[in-house]
């Protein structure tokens, strides 16, 4: 609903919509026909693309590998911009905030129904969703039309077949979008999440060749039950057609191969000391050691002055209950087969704790 009218029909056009979701798009389409005004007032009054104050750090993972605790985490500290959710959804609605965002607060409930994760307009955000409200590649539509996936993960993620000028177009809106977040949120440099960015690393590093990555990875086995979870819950609130619960799998199952296949492929393109990785069972047991060690090999602002901030957070996820899980024999089996190459490359075995049924 944040996007303008334009680009909701663009978005629309791009895939087969179902009849049943029709209601959906015709009153979505009225919500971006009145907030087209207030983009065009914010291009107006933002004149010339701003420039980033320091290198961005982008947290890079699979989803449901911890990015969303360790980018909740480090967005604490004092000096760290972001982009909030209320950006996410009105990327150009920034000088509106005073209207949408009190819309906003009225629609979005106070937990993410997947996992319990704490929501606000204010709080730090992932980025996929904006770029699709800002017309640049998103591979979030398929979120929309699911049948669109394979070609979605070409196009916005690898970038196949696309023009130099597709290209350019993606970089100028994503760099217009984190300007935006670091001002909104006054901050010194910038974090960023996005599980996409995972396959996007050589793009990213054509925009800033100096910026930081936090690659955070997790058992392939939890990651599998935790993103079927999540997407099974998700995408029936977004989607625009008719999807099958084992159509959702078979994406599951796709993704993580080709996210972390491409990862691992470019990984090697980011200069070493401007990477860093870390395995979530670890950083889950003592994040601070973690933290402080990030600060002083990626030289991430002031590590005394933000850490009672962190204190602070940590003490407030002590009630935070995770989901449990149990899986078939099937999923298992065909998890070691077609992940095999993640157990290997990250060391991972079978839990321990893991119920079989």
């Amino acid at each position: 609903m944040g996007s303008s009218f334009v680009n909701f029909i663009r978005a629309i056009r791009s895939g087969r919509t179902g009849p049943s979701y029709l209601l959906k798009v015709i009153l979505t389409g009225l919500i971006c026909a009145i907030t087209s005004p207030f983009h065009i007032w914010e291009k107006i009054r933002d004149g010339k693309v701003k420039n980033v104050k320091e290198p961005p750090v982008f947290i890079i993972g699979h989803w449901r590998s911890g990015t969303t605790f360790l980018h909740n985490l480090l967005c604490q500290d004092p000096g760290a911009g972001y982009l909030s959710t209320y950006q996410s959804v009105f990327p150009d609605s920034m000088h509106s905030q005073w209207l949408f965002k009190s819309f906003m607060k009225l629609m979005i409930p106070d937990k993410r129904p997947s996992d319990n994760v704490i929501l606000g307009a204010d709080l730090p955000q992932e980025d996929e969703f904006s770029l699709e409200n800002l017309n640049a590649p998103s591979f979030y539509s398929f979120m929309y039309f699911p049948e669109n996936y394979n070609r979605l993960f070409d196009d916005a993620v690898l970038f196949k077949n696309k023009t130099q000028k597709s290209i350019d177009r993606w970089q100028t809106t994503y760099h217009k979008l984190i300007a935006k977040a670091q001002k909104n949120t006054n901050g010194k440099y910038t974090i960023l999440k996005n599980p996409v960015n995972t396959g996007r690393i050589d793009k990213i590093l054509e925009m800033y060749p100096e910026a930081r990555f936090i690659h955070i990875y997790r058992n392939p086995v939890v990651v599998y039950l935790s993103t079927k979870k999540f997407f099974l819950n998700l995408l029936p609130t977004i989607q625009l057609q008719k999807t099958s619960e084992q159509q959702i799998i078979e994406i599951v199952f796709d993704l993580y191969t080709r996210l972390m296949s491409t990862y691992f492929d470019k990984k090697n393109l980011i200069p070493q000391n401007q990477l860093y990785e870390i395995e979530f069972e670890s950083f889950e047991k003592d994040p601070l050691i973690h933290v402080e060690d990030m600060y002083s090999k990626l030289h991430i602002s002031d590590w005394n002055a933000a850490l009672p901030y962190f204190k602070n957070y940590l003490s407030e996820q002590k009630e935070y209950k995770k989901n449990d899980y149990q899986i078939s024999q099937f999923e298992l089996d065909r998890i070691t087969k077609e992940w095999g190459f993640a157990f290997d490359h990250f060391g991972y075995e079978i839990p321990n704790n893991l119920k079989v049924v």
